[in-house]
């Protein structure tokens, strides 16, 4: 079975969900942010201050084309990674790729005691994931398949996951 690619906003679930759903189907998992953080021995924020986004945004593009190699893995992407040099692309052509679609609300719900986010800042918290979203929305769009999130309790969208994995 090909991989199954989390994507949306940050804060939508996908490591969490992504580590469920991988023990369920007996699927390695990787968290994209997790393994940058690894391999370069510091935060994602640190790597934001140091080295810049256009670092970080290459170093997953790097990681996808070390993923698209593998079989029957759960990935967790960062949440920008599919809007940057044509990722979601390559994601759809080697595995099925699902949006985790939240609504501004529910996200702002989920991200106000997360102060970790580098594009984000607690101020303006509401208008700054509005702004984020609106301008990745087109390209999470593009995923093979979407699940609408925020009526949803975990459970409900592992069940969701789980349909749209065995269906098709």
């Amino acid at each position: 079975m090909s991989n199954i690619y989390l994507i949306g906003f940050m804060g939508s679930g996908k490591s969490t969900l992504g580590t469920l759903l991988s023990n369920s189907l007996n699927f390695n998992f990787i968290d994209t942010d997790k393994l940058i953080e690894k391999r370069n021995s510091m935060s994602i924020s640190n790597i934001f201050k140091t080295k810049g986004e256009l670092f970080f945004r290459n170093e997953e593009t790097k990681i996808i084309k070390e993923i698209i190699k593998l079989n029957k893995t759960i990935v967790s992407t960062g949440g920008g990674m599919p809007c940057f040099n044509n990722n979601i692309e390559t994601l759809n052509k080697y595995g099925k790729t699902i949006y985790l679609d939240y609504d501004i609300e529910s996200l702002y719900l989920r991200l106000k005691e997360d102060n970790k986010r580098p594009l984000l800042n607690n101020k303006s918290l509401k208008k700054d994931i509005q702004e984020l979203l609106n301008t990745r929305k087109k390209i999470y769009n593009k995923c093979n398949y979407t699940i609408l999130c925020q009526n949803l309790n975990q459970d409900e969208v592992l069940r969701e996951i789980n349909a749209l994995i065995i269906s098709k």
